[in-house]
């Protein structure tokens, strides 16, 4: 039995070991602002001359996502004085707070002391992407966070009494309503949250409870999209023109299959048929892509480059994409049959939905796929998880690659220096 048990401390000492050296990876590094940071710096200087205002919302600039970002460095600007690596630490701070609600909320919903709650919520930090958002002072961890709190508080909120469940869902709407304002695809967990009336129809208190939930949280980014007349700035529009890119929804759903598979494979339904069904699948998008669609897709390339042939490279574009179609399909499917086998289960279904809504948000986005748009529905996918999560020596070293590949993907921006 002891054997079995030990498992578990290896994984608790590597979630946390991972975010300590996270936190003292991201004070070494000094270097100046990269990539995205010196584009949203600007950002924060403007907020800070115009304040929430129309002529600041207008006229954000080189940033998408909406003003949250903002927000949250005007506050610890006095602490960080915009300056690197203080900006970073900010995410690396909210991203320790995340661990502990999605803590909390574990154990809440799954009734275990707080010790035995932490392991499944460090899962987050085998999540590859959070490396690169959380070391980075780029602008997907703080929604990451407000919507995981907005997620602790509404379920507190339907626990509790009308009075109380009134306040906290206030709260949680406030946070969801941040969570929106830091980036626009967190807007599915409105129409997510419908799922919390199934078997409460008549049930008036949490009617009221999702309706301040909903409301505060439209309350606060409506007004915005409407001055943007759409969902990001308007120097900014053209990223979300274009209508729908199928390719890389069905990345973003490859990528989430990537994450179970480190997090809890047990989510996967797998028997005999099962593997004759994702091989048929396979050829079939293997057949149309290499006819029809033409969808080239090739990480690694640069490594495989200098021990595969160059025919084999040319054709490895091709058949790496209908392979990370069959995953994303296979994902999806057992994921609605795991909503199917828990439909009573309605808070389970709300944050299943959420995050898999967060995925397909992907689908809109037409100029580009970034890894990071998946880590957006990290708090979801670990909550949705937990019950699967099986502590196992297997476990340990699939979370091991994890951190390590999300310390290289990481790195790479650093120049490992």
């Amino acid at each position: 039995m002891k054997n079995k048990l030990f498992p578990a401390p290896l994984l608790l000492m590597a979630g946390l070991g991972g975010y300590l050296f996270l936190l003292l990876l991201t004070v070494y590094h000094q270097q100046a602002p990269l990539f995205d940071e010196p584009l949203f710096i600007p950002n924060v200087y403007l907020f800070e001359k115009y304040g929430l205002s129309r002529e600041f919302l207008v006229n954000i600039d080189n940033q998408a996502p909406g003003p949250l970002y903002q927000f949250v460095h005007i506050i610890f600007k006095p602490l960080t004085h915009m300056q690197t690596p203080g900006i970073r630490l900010v995410n690396v701070a909210l991203l320790g707070l995340t661990i502990l609600v999605l803590a909390a909320a574990i154990m809440r919903m799954q009734a275990k002391d707080f010790r035995t709650a932490l392991l499944p919520a460090l899962n987050i930090m085998a999540i590859p992407m959070i490396w690169q958002v959380s070391g980075m002072a780029l602008t997907e961890i703080p929604p990451v966070f407000f919507a995981a709190l907005s997620v602790l508080l509404i379920y507190i909120a339907l626990q509790r009494s009308v009075i109380t469940g009134s306040l906290l869902a206030l709260l949680g709407g406030l946070c969801l309503g941040l969570s929106i304002l830091g980036r626009s695809p967190f807007l599915v967990i409105v129409p997510a949250s419908a799922v919390l009336l199934l078997y409460h129809f008549q049930d008036r208190r949490r009617w009221l409870l999702l309706f301040l939930y909903n409301a505060v949280a439209l309350a606060m980014c409506v007004p915005v999209f409407l001055i943007w007349q759409g969902l990001m700035p308007p120097r900014q529009a053209i990223t979300g023109a274009g209508g729908i890119d199928i390719w890389h929804g069905i990345l973003a759903f490859a990528y989430g299959a990537l994450l179970v598979i480190i997090i809890a494979p047990s989510w996967f339904i797998f028997n005999r048929k099962t593997g004759w069904y994702l091989l048929i699948t396979y050829f079939i998008l293997l057949a149309a892509n290499v006819t029809l669609l033409h969808y080239s897709y090739s990480p690694l390339s640069e490594a495989l480059d200098k021990i595969l042939p160059a025919k084999a490279m040319q054709l490895y574009p091709f058949i790496i994409s209908p392979l990370l179609a069959t995953v994303a399909i296979y994902f999806i499917v057992c994921s609605l049959l795991r909503a199917w086998q828990r439909r009573e289960d309605v808070f389970f279904l709300f944050i299943l939905f959420s995050g898999m809504l967060l995925l397909a948000s992907s689908f809109k986005v037409t100029h580009l796929f970034s890894s990071r748009y998946v880590a957006q529905a990290a708090p979801f996918i670990v909550l949705a998880l937990a019950p699967y999560d099986k502590i196992t020596y297997g476990k340990v070293l699939r979370f091991g690659m994890g951190m390590v590949i999300g310390l290289l993907s990481l790195e790479t921006y650093f120049h490992f220096r």
